[in-house]
């Protein structure tokens, strides 16, 4: 968000490159005081990013969710929920996705979603690339639509040498913040991924069968919760 919204990318590719002009980055690079910041999902991963974002003294931060989150959770991060997720669209700077991929969601931000975001917002899509319509992406980001897109997920993945998200640019030859999918992957982040690994195997073995909430995706064969899809839509898909 920070890379995208402050226009990082280019500033750095001057340096490499032996260049120096602080005015051409500049004419593209904003702060992330006084925009309204929207997530969509509103589960432990959007929350935390709302939370990040707090310091930084936005003018609203919002979110879009099939429920809502606690009323002590909203006052503490100060967001507000927006039962209309084109209304949040076109209220926000800068969108962030943070939901799970499944049939719903799958290819979500087409163009005619598009359309509804603030002209010149930053999108950022950190959740799973196919939530995003890939040409629908490149139109939005090169005719100006949106200033910016960055993430660390693709759709396929790896991405081919020649997706067209590794090249993408805004009409100021920046607005592409993509990375390899890292952002799960730190060292410390794997030590995470085994602690919880361990958890759940020492519950499982114990049989008490008393899982934490965030490791239990099914239930008898169902899902856990409508944040990895509807049962019904999953059936309907792989009939299909």
């Amino acid at each position: 968000m920070l890379v995208l919204v402050r226009n990082f990318v280019p500033a750095h590719e001057q340096i490499i490159s032996g260049g120096w002009d602080v005015a051409a980055v500049a004419k593209d690079s904003y702060d992330l005081e006084g925009k309204v910041i929207g997530t969509i999902g509103g589960g432990r991963i959007g929350q935390r990013v709302l939370k990040r974002c707090k310091p930084f003294d936005p003018m609203a931060m919002l979110y879009y969710d099939y429920q809502a989150m606690p009323a002590d959770v909203e006052k503490e991060i100060g967001c507000r929920r927006v039962e209309s997720l084109e209304e949040m669209l076109s209220l926000c700077d800068v969108v962030t996705i943070n939901c799970p991929l499944h049939a719903s969601t799958k290819g979500l931000f087409n163009k005619e979603l598009i359309s509804h975001m603030k002209d010149g917002a930053w999108l950022v899509n950190t959740a799973r690339g196919a939530i995003c319509v890939t040409e629908d992406i490149v139109e939005a980001l090169e005719s100006g639509k949106i200033r910016g897109y960055g993430g660390d997920v693709w759709f396929p993945q790896p991405a081919p040498k020649d997706h067209p998200w590794r090249t993408m640019r805004n009409k100021y030859g920046g607005g592409n913040a993509m990375t390899p999918h890292i952002s799960g992957t730190s060292i410390d982040a794997q030590g995470r991924y085994a602690e919880g690994t361990k958890n759940i195997l020492e519950v499982f073995f114990s049989g008490k069968q008393n899982y934490r909430p965030q490791d239990i995706i099914c239930i008898n064969g169902q899902y856990g919760t409508k944040a990895y899809g509807d049962d019904k839509e999953h059936k309907e898909h792989q009939q299909k």
